[in-house]
């Protein structure tokens, strides 16, 4: 017996859909970015065996399936009691700021076609020297990664470099919430660090990332739009809460991909890149474990509660976009751009990434 389906809607992958209450007065009280459309998949995880998960986890999104598959495995590095070797340190680093560059490329593309395009090849071939020579990862494992870099792709790598004066076409919006990024225990940015930095009004505050579910909470939980806090205060994550916590000056997406050219090219001179073991000699125990990983857009964060089955029995997952729907829908309601609000903010969809000027907006309205 045959099942028939009817798609009776077009649905344009460019499209966004921005939403303003009002009053009874008319005037305008709120704004919010449409994230209906992205129903959380946290629960579809739930009942799975834990050593699964960081397969299924990097197709939840086509457009950041090797930060997804990251911050699954690291959520599960916690849980097996050994320490991560170098080798599988170095790889996963070079898959990731691989990704970096092939994600933040095409920003450049309105700006320097010519160094966008070199930069995204570049990426591609940073991933595939990392063991990625496709679109979907399988190069981490729970504990390490299947293999180690492969030399030659390595060696054939050549660093670009980035011209002095390289802009972006991109709103500056001020902002009054905190901003978070990944950093290594001293504070220095590390997309695949152990802590969290927390940075306003010039004081940086670090804590664990193992901390995270106790820092953190979202006031709408389970909704696509959680709107998560520290304390009783929104945040931000992404390029411009990294050039916060820098203090650079330099534009944020051009910073994010400066960061990764360095990373890559001080990891090509690492011996441990490629020739070590790969992974640690341990045990999936039950318990919480956090992944956290500086993405394209900023953090993404995995929380896996563990049985003494080794079976997922709760699961959250904070991706960039909803963490950053609170900032967005901030930036709709005070600048009348809204296109350039959304390529700022820089959702996890492809509207983010449609021509200048052909982002197609559908603007609704409600009343109280």
């Amino acid at each position: 017996m045959s099942t028939t389906l009817r798609l009776d809607q077009f649905v344009d992958p460019n499209e966004a859909t921005v939403i303003y209450t009002r009053d009874d007065s008319g005037t305008i009280i709120d704004a919010r970015f449409d994230l209906s459309g992205l129903p959380r998949l946290d629960p579809m995880l739930i009942g799975r065996p834990a050593t699964d998960v960081p397969d299924i986890v990097k197709r939840l999104c086509g457009i950041c399936p090797v930060t997804h598959h990251l911050a699954g495995t690291r959520a599960l590095d916690v849980l097996i009691d050994a320490p991560i070797t170098p080798t599988a340190r170095a790889v996963r680093a070079l898959l990731h700021h691989g990704s970096l560059i092939d994600a933040a490329a095409p920003k450049l593309f309105s700006t320097n076609q010519e160094l966008a395009i070199q930069l995204k090849r570049f990426g591609k071939a940073v991933m595939a020297a990392a063991g990625c020579p496709g679109h979907f990862p399988d190069v981490a494992i729970p504990g390490g990664v299947r293999a180690a870099a492969n030399p030659d792709r390595v060696a054939a790598l050549v660093i670009p470099e980035l011209p002095e004066a390289l802009a972006v076409d991109i709103l500056v919006p001020d902002y009054d919430g905190y901003d978070l990024a990944v950093t290594s225990d001293n504070g220095e940015l590390d997309p695949l660090g152990t802590h969290i930095a927390v940075h306003r009004s010039g004081h940086i505050e670090l804590f664990p990332i193992q901390d995270w579910p106790r820092r953190v909470h979202e006031t709408q939980p389970g909704t696509p739009a959680p709107r998560p806090v520290i304390g009783d205060r929104p945040y931000r994550v992404g390029p411009w809460a990294q050039q916060r916590i820098a203090a650079s000056t330099s534009n944020p997406t051009v910073g994010m991909i400066q960061r990764s050219l360095d990373a890559i090219a001080e990891l090509t001179h690492n011996p441990a890149l490629i020739d070590g073991a790969v992974v640690a000699e341990g045990q999936l125990r039950a318990g919480v474990g956090v992944g956290v990983v500086d993405g394209p857009r900023g953090l993404l964060v995995h929380v896996y509660t563990v049985d003494d089955a080794g079976v997922l029995v709760d699961c959250q997952i904070l991706t960039p976009t909803a963490q950053n729907e609170w900032w967005l829908s901030g930036m709709l309601r005070e600048f009348a751009d809204v296109e350039s609000s959304i390529r700022t903010a820089d959702p996890c969809l492809p509207c983010s990434s449609a021509p200048p000027g052909q982002m197609n907006v559908t603007i609704k309205e409600e009343r109280l």
